[in-house]
């Protein structure tokens, strides 16, 4: 039999770690009220809605590249002892026209000035100005800052990047990365909304320093767990013995007093809140501590030798635009980029009429090529995956690309790997646009129940959410209200 001075430690234990997490809690549930309410009509999700500008502000033929795609590949090899690279292109920026070259699938792109050859990479804030101030129409610049941020695309753990503020037609934040000015990521106003409660209060990452803000969530999370365990034997210590006889008032005031309205919200709380400490504990162990192997990066071949030859003679841009100028769509505007690459083992290039579309394939010949065999695009992205594993052909589904900030037409792959990734592949280019090993496919499921999204209508989930919400801040209005008056009056 638990003795009462046992049940009095258990008691005392259960209030004061009730108190210390009082605050964590509040900040779970209310910052999790908030991002229902930003995302419930977000379109396209946080990735949000833009119009894209179509072309430079100022139009710059890319036959005006005074270095010519072979005197840029040998500059490479001379200077900079690169033998082979995944891509090479040439595209206009404001009033710059640059070579920029990827040596590797995740490495960190070089960038040159195709009429000086000068190096330009990290690009200077002045450069990385005239990227932003093109990238959305009727928006302009108001201010850089410097930030640092993760990619799925790179192998590097972060990347250098700016925070560039937009102001316009259309108000935004673009994170650049300051190799290229490649955007990684666009905020409006509800995803930074979203970015600063989910990071400050959901999962209290006030700093860049993971590990301590990790260690301090996790603790909390097994402080809730440990409040539920003892707040359970509590209840069952205290449950009635007997029956309540319904004349007596006393009886029944007792029944819907404070501390047994806590109780009775906690009771029920108590477990689904564990269950959902649980789940975010696991969730965040792939967004935070394990966000490589969760992004697929595991999967990258570390020892690719793929593309082509520095060595390799390339078509000029004038010659490419000779050769396509019959399938090229007729347009007053100079074609904006033009990418020299291997698929498979053809020589193509992809060209960018237009910054808002995607690009389109052609082979050497200027034939082009609007969707590639999936046997093909399979052979293509296993190059790209450590140990060269075997795959199946999953089937086709659109994926969001961030350099277009929409869905493109995917190939979807499942390889032999250690993690046994989903690796989703662009049908026209090539281009491996997802890695989804398989704990991001647990991941999905998790989430649902995090989410508490257990029927499938929108809006009975929200109502459920909503409710849970309102359970656990009831639970804790009740308890605070507990402590309050258990506490002994001045002087005594």
């Amino acid at each position: 039999m638990i003795g009462s001075r046992t049940k009095r430690n258990v008691a005392a234990w259960h209030r004061w770690l009730g108190l210390g997490l009082t605050l964590p809690l509040l900040g779970w549930v209310v910052s999790a009220a908030v991002m229902m309410l930003v995302t419930m009509n977000a379109q396209n999700g946080l990735a949000g809605s833009y119009e894209l500008n179509p072309h430079n502000s100022i139009d710059v033929p890319l036959s005006e590249a005074s270095v010519s795609p072979n005197a840029m590949l040998a500059k490479l090899a001379a200077e900079h002892s690169i033998e082979r690279v995944y891509w090479l292109r040439l595209q206009s920026r404001g009033a710059h026209l640059w070579y920029v070259v990827k040596p590797t699938p995740y490495a960190l792109a070089m960038v040159f000035d195709a009429r000086t050859g000068q190096r330009l990479d990290p690009l200077s804030d002045e450069l990385l100005t005239v990227v932003a101030g093109e990238a959305l129409v009727g928006s302009h610049v108001s201010s850089l800052t410097p930030a640092s941020e993760y990619n799925r695309y790179y192998a590097a753990p972060r990347l250098e990047a700016v925070r560039a503020k937009l102001a316009g037609a259309q108000s935004a934040q673009l994170i650049l990365s300051r190799d290229e000015g490649r955007t990684l990521r666009r905020l409006n106003a509800d995803s930074e909304r979203f970015e600063w409660w989910y990071r400050t209060f959901h999962v209290n990452q006030l700093t860049t320093h993971l590990w301590p803000w990790t260690t301090l969530l996790y603790l909390c999370a097994a402080g809730v767990m440990v409040l539920a365990a003892l707040g359970y034997l509590l209840f069952w210590w205290r449950r009635p013995r007997g029956a309540v006889r319904a004349s007596d008032p006393q009886q029944e005031t007792a029944r819907w007093s404070v501390r047994i309205l806590h109780r009775r919200l906690g009771a029920v709380a108590g477990g689904i809140l564990t269950i959902q400490v649980l789940v975010g504990a696991y969730l965040w162990l792939n967004l935070g501590p394990l966000e490589d192997p969760f992004r697929g990066k595991s999967s990258f071949h570390a020892d690719w030798n793929g593309g082509f030859s520095t060595g390799r003679p390339l078509a000029t841009a004038a010659e490419v635009l000779a050769r396509l100028s019959n399938v090229l769509p007729n347009s007053s505007r100079p074609v904006q980029a033009i990418e020299w690459r291997v698929l498979g083992e053809n020589d193509v290039w992809v060209v960018t009429p237009r910054l808002d579309e995607a690009p389109r394939v052609f082979d050497s010949d200027g034939a082009p090529i609007e969707s590639l065999d999936p046997a093909e695009a399979g052979e293509i992205a296993r190059r790209e995956v450590i140990g060269n594993p075997s795959f199946v052909f999953v089937g086709s589904e659109p994926q969001l690309y961030m350099d277009l900030n929409r869905p493109v037409p995917t190939y979807r792959f499942r390889f032999d790997d250690p993690g046994k990734t989903d690796v989703y592949v662009a049908t026209n280019t090539g281009q491996i646009i997802q890695r989804r090993p398989r704990i991001w496919r647990w991941f999905g499921p998790l989430l649902a129940v995090h989410m508490i999204e257990v029927t499938g209508n929108k809006s009975v989930d929200v109502v459920l959410l909503a409710a849970f919400q309102l359970l656990v801040l009831g639970m804790i209005a009740t308890g605070l209200t507990v402590f309050l008056r258990s506490r002994p009056a001045g002087g005594a």
